[in-house]
């Protein structure tokens, strides 16, 4: 192995610099790749779970990737409109390995807590069934090695109610509807 040092890269012709077909350039800090899924559905997802018990909400959010370097950072963020029907009650939510059966980001708070894991969190109350939030939630894991992963999204709500993922109860012009997001980025070590 060498080192080649040099203050200044230009194109011999033209402006653009290629690297050779199956070379990458490895700069710690710089993304390798992005994967993303946003279901082509419009439908209405529903979660009615109760703690301790997280569910996935629905497999059409399921992300796979293959790290390219087993020394990568994965973050994973995961963005939707989250109605939670007008209760009072607490909702939490987490990425789930589903290859691995594993949560992502998961650390113990010792013994003595009755709490349960999540990777966000939040409570909803406002005016009527059609308040929302939206949810942006992100977590970072170890590749560890090159294996496929797919990841998903799962969610409870403190009292067993309905959370609604991606709009609210009332369809009319007045209320929206926001596709969920879930992006993993491989990031270089």
């Amino acid at each position: 192995m060498s080192t080649l040092h040099v203050n200044k890269l230009k194109a011999a012709v033209g402006t653009t610099v290629n690297i050779e077909s199956g070379h990458t350039l490895h700069q710690p800090g710089s993304i390798i790749q992005i994967v993303r899924t946003t279901p082509a559905t419009t439908s209405s997802v529903t979660l009615s779970s109760s703690p301790p018990n997280m569910v996935e909400f629905t497999s059409a959010v399921r992300t796979t990737i293959t790290p390219k370097f087993a020394t990568s950072l994965l973050r994973l963020n995961f963005c939707s409109l989250m109605s939670g029907q007008n209760n009072s009650a607490i909702m939490s939510f987490k990425f789930y390995d589903q290859t691995n059966n594993s949560n992502v980001g998961f650390s113990t708070l010792g013994t003595g807590s009755g709490r349960t894991f999540c990777n966000a969190s939040y409570r909803n109350k406002d005016y009527d069934a059609n308040d929302r939030v939206h949810l942006n939630m992100t977590a970072y894991q170890a590749a560890s090695n090159t294996n496929a992963r797919t990841y998903s999204i799962y969610g409870m709500i403190e009292s067993g109610q309905t959370i609604y993922m991606n709009m609210t109860t009332t369809d009319n012009n007045g209320c929206s509807y926001a596709p969920p997001v879930f992006t993993i980025e491989e990031i270089a070590q």
